[in-house]
């Protein structure tokens, strides 16, 4: 549970993989922030590309390459046995604990890669700047994470304990029911 962004697409050019790191990584020292070039020296690897680490508590951003040039997500690219599914072609990126401030700038990037790079670029931001650029809508739910976080951690702490040899299904029944009972409580606030 977090505020992530997913996104995916291909390189326009395979040839353009090694500019693409470079100018990442320039971009990335520039924000003082952390990049690590990927099998960028290998000469016929499976998968290159770049790891960005923003400045903050914030995961790195993944732009790493299929050998064709579409983005792969990096626990497939770890075995080459792993065969393609629904979730490879996607990278994705959590940045819940990231100042709204390093949001918006990942946000830019994205922008600035699609328009020289990824024409393709598919981006899913779980905190909606990306699709409406509303700071006070990416504020809101910046906020408001936490804010649930905090009172399901209240509301379990504060349940009897479980009992010894609880089974998984009793433990899933008391935390869906403390969930739904939250979610009520919360609709009576409105």
């Amino acid at each position: 549970m977090g505020l992530t962004i997913h996104f995916s697409g291909a390189i326009d050019h395979v040839e353009d993989i090694p500019q693409f790191v470079e100018e990442l990584t320039d971009i990335a020292n520039s924000m003082g922030w952390l990049a690590q070039p990927i099998n960028m020296e290998e000469t016929d690897p499976n998968f290159r590309g770049v790891l960005v680490n923003p400045a903050g508590n914030c995961e790195p951003l993944r732009f790493l390459f299929g050998r064709g040039g579409r983005l792969r997500n990096l626990m497939d690219l770890w075995d080459d046995r792993v065969e393609p599914n629904q979730h490879s072609f996607y990278s994705a990126s959590k940045i819940q604990f990231a100042s709204i401030e390093t949001h918006i700038w990942i946000v830019g990037l994205l922008r600035y890669l699609k328009k020289h790079y990824i024409s393709d670029l598919e981006v899913h931001d779980e905190g909606e700047y990306w699709e409406t650029e509303d700071l006070e809508k990416l504020r809101k739910k910046k906020q408001l994470l936490p804010e649930k976080i905090d009172r399901m951690a209240s509301a379990l702490s504060a349940g009897e304990p479980f009992p010894e040899g609880a089974s998984t299904e009793d433990i899933v029944t008391r935390i869906e029911r403390i969930a739904k009972d939250l979610h009520e409580d919360k609709k009576l606030d409105d």
